[in-house]
């Protein structure tokens, strides 16, 4: 049942492009197009955490929702 991957959303950090039509995982520097850049706008060149269905078919995310990758981010993988 759980086969198909991209009906749950994923939660990924890295940054928007310029243009606001890529984003660039942190994890490994794949870049994705954004199949919706309006709902990034206003965060072009952010550094942010997406909540996105991601497309290993088409190297692309279809965001779902994103917030600022702050420094309450950072502290909380590397609390101790």
């Amino acid at each position: 049942m759980k086969a198909d991957t991209s009906a749950k959303a994923s939660s990924v950090m890295g940054k928007i492009s310029d243009d606001g039509k890529t984003f660039v995982s942190d994890k490994d520097g794949k870049s994705w197009t954004i199949s919706n850049p309006e709902a990034v706008k206003g965060h072009e060149g952010h550094h942010v955490i997406l909540k996105a269905h991601v497309s290993a078919n088409t190297d692309s995310v279809e965001v779902v929702s994103l917030k600022m990758a702050g420094d309450k981010m950072k502290k909380e993988g590397s609390q101790y």
